[in-house]
């Protein structure tokens, strides 16, 4: 007697497209700190990929040059930090483009010093920006996004590194992450998105800082090995676009982390 095959009789897996048909159109996106660096690359790819957009972030005039840019899309300044900011927010990028299917937030803020210098205005500065701002936006998302909409959360490669002088944002960013596992285990229903990012250049995210504490913290770094590639910001911002085209096109998948870093050759 032979033996029968398994898979016989089984229906298939719904099919949404391969990945070579996979397209952002019509998909709509809020990217929360889109006025420069990755939010403004991500927002610019989603643009080109045919998708609606609508960026935030505090600074308007950054948000309406943007736009212009693009030829597309729609300004929502506000506070991502501030609750009522968030909602506000939310609702006005749903009603302009009629609900949300990925929630992007890319607002960050480091602060280089040792942890014995780190006072406690840094690091409720800190927190506000990487954390709190990261939930109420998700917060305020949520009753808008899709069923098998996403929303996503960029992190970072320091969690895992452990850069010296850079602790209040590495362990911001861990605080982060274990945010994001919780959402999920609150809202089994949706998907949560933990971006882990590496270096990227050109962005403003180290403008404030001090040369000679940044040149201090790169020595610091090369000593424990800590890889210094760097990735091209408009590069990250097409590959995010593409990655998510993917993911929201294969509801039935549920990604829960990607990583971007410097290829090291």
């Amino acid at each position: 007697m032979g033996w029968a095959d398994p898979l016989i009789g089984m229906s298939p897996l719904p099919t949404r497209g391969s990945c070579m048909d996979t397209t952002l159109e019509g998909r709509r996106v809020l990217v929360v700190g889109a006025s420069s660096g990755i939010g403004a690359a991500f927002a610019k790819a989603v643009a080109a990929a045919g998708g609606q957009v609508s960026v935030s972030a505090r600074r308007s005039d950054r948000l309406e040059q943007l736009v212009a840019e693009m030829g597309t899309g729609h300004a929502v300044p506000g506070d991502a930090t501030n609750p009522d900011d968030a909602r506000t927010v939310a609702a006005a990028a749903a009603e302009a483009m009629g609900g949300l299917d990925l929630m992007l937030y890319v607002a960050g803020y480091g602060v280089l010093q040792p942890l014995v210098e780190t006072d406690p205005e840094t690091w409720v500065d800190v927190f506000r920006v990487n954390v709190v701002g990261a939930n109420l936006a998700a917060a305020a998302a949520l009753d808008h996004l899709d069923q098998d909409g996403i929303a996503a959360f960029v992190s970072s490669r320091t969690v895992e590194d452990g850069n010296p002088l850079f602790a209040s944002y590495s362990a911001t960013k861990a605080a982060l992450d274990q945010c994001i596992r919780i959402w999920r285990y609150e809202h089994p229903d949706r998907r949560f998105v933990r971006v882990v990012m590496g270096n990227t250049a050109p962005t403003e995210f180290a403008d404030h800082m001090r040369p000679e504490r940044l040149g201090e913290a790169l020595e610091a770094w090369q000593r424990r090995a800590i890889p210094g590639g760097m990735m091209d910001v408009d590069d990250v911002g097409r590959a995010l676009a593409e990655t998510f085209a993917v993911a929201l096109d294969h509801p039935e998948i549920d990604k829960s982390e990607i990583k971007f870093d410097a290829r090291t050759v």
